[in-house]
């Protein structure tokens, strides 16, 4: 009984709380919040390089080259948010893959302890 409460103190964030989710809410959930994190990032870099630069950009601007500028930066910013994206789906179902085992381990483990006092009532 007691290695149940040290495995359920030690895995409580892992195992416990990934698994009140379905597999594919827990995957998208975090995808979106990457989503998020990333365009934040994304943003931030962007503007300190226009703080950095401001000088140089606002003496040689070019209203033409405006939008093909743009046009990089979004191609950019799809590319890195893509392999991102990637990233993020595969980690996450690692996670869930071994949160899932995790819990087979602690069904397990209940099942034995069960079985144990069973045995013992019965006598």
């Amino acid at each position: 009984m007691t290695d149940l409460a040290i495995y359920e103190k030690k895995n409580e964030q892992d195992v416990f709380k990934i698994n009140n989710y379905y597999r594919s809410d827990y995957i998208i959930w975090h995808m979106l919040l990457s989503l998020v994190r990333y365009t934040f990032v994304f943003l931030a870099l962007f503007g300190l390089y226009i703080l950095f630069r401001a000088d140089t950009l606002f003496y040689n601007i070019n209203l033409d080259g405006i939008g093909q500028t743009l046009k990089r930066l979004g191609y950019l910013y799809a590319a890195g948010l893509g392999v991102y994206l990637v990233i993020t789906w595969f980690v996450c179902a690692s996670r869930y893959k071994a949160a899932r085992k995790g819990m087979l381990l602690y069904a397990t483990k209940l099942k034995r302890l069960a079985r144990k006092y069973h045995y013992y009532d019965s006598n």
